[in-house]
């Protein structure tokens, strides 16, 4: 009879730390996903200001970051690239975030890169002068976010 009781304890438990991870997990992914774009968002805008005033010059000067940015012609060619040599690069303009920010100002868009592949987040924002400059991050997936907590979730697990 105790021993039953034991097993019910232990499968219950197991239950709702499991249930606790999981929505763990899920919230907080959604919510570093905000973050992240939210961050995102304002390096563009700083990025822009300083493209508009100084153009490739202060692009160059950035050097290298954990963020990537392309600034793309009117007619879709890539004039500057920081992850890549732009002139092998092929025409931007069908790409989503590109579109949406040559028709309203501003694109965002979530997939993943031909060039680099892995999962991206793209902003992109029209400049003045009819240009757009996108900027782009990796993004964890859920799944890294799971195995990045799992090791905390089995000490408790096996401590308890």
């Amino acid at each position: 009879m105790t021993r039953k009781i034991l097993r019910a304890i232990l499968l219950a438990s197991t239950l709702v730390l499991l249930a606790s991870f999981l929505v763990s997990t899920l919230v907080l992914y959604s919510y570093f996903g905000k973050v992240q774009t939210d961050q995102l968002q304002d390096e563009l805008s700083l990025a822009a200001a300083g493209t508009e005033q100084y153009g490739l010059d202060y692009l160059h000067a950035l050097g290298e970051e954990s963020f990537r940015l392309t600034w793309i012609d009117k007619d879709g060619t890539v004039l500057f690239d920081s992850a890549a040599d732009e002139k092998t690069m092929e025409n931007h303009l069908d790409r989503e975030e590109i579109q949406q920010a040559f028709a309203t100002g501003h694109g965002s868009s979530t997939r993943t890169s031909d060039t680099l592949t892995e999962k991206l987040l793209y902003e992109a924002q029209r400049l003045d002068d009819g240009t757009v400059l996108r900027i782009s991050v990796s993004s964890a997936s859920a799944a890294a976010l799971a195995l990045g907590m799992l090791q905390p979730v089995l000490f408790i697990f096996f401590a308890a």
